[in-house]
């Protein structure tokens, strides 16, 4: 998947769940909303008031880094 500014927050967690935890230390509330389907990555950063960059770099690293043993369970 390519994570881009239009993709929805729940479609990026549920394909890198690892970006969960970039969310949470933003302290953005989107793991778990109800919302977070119909939410872009650019909504919740503007709603949020996150840089949309940043965090869009973030996830996209996080996207490629080999998973842990915990998580190919």
């Amino acid at each position: 998947m390519q994570v881009t500014q239009e993709s929805s927050v729940d479609e990026i967690i549920a394909h890198v769940p690892r970006a969960a935890h970039a969310f949470i230390r933003r302290r953005m509330h989107c793991v778990g909303c109800p919302l977070a389907r119909f939410e872009t990555l650019r909504d919740a950063c503007l709603v949020y008031r996150q840089p949309l960059d940043a965090m869009l770099t973030e996830i996209r690293v996080l996207a490629t880094e080999p998973p842990e043993p915990a998580e190919s369970i």
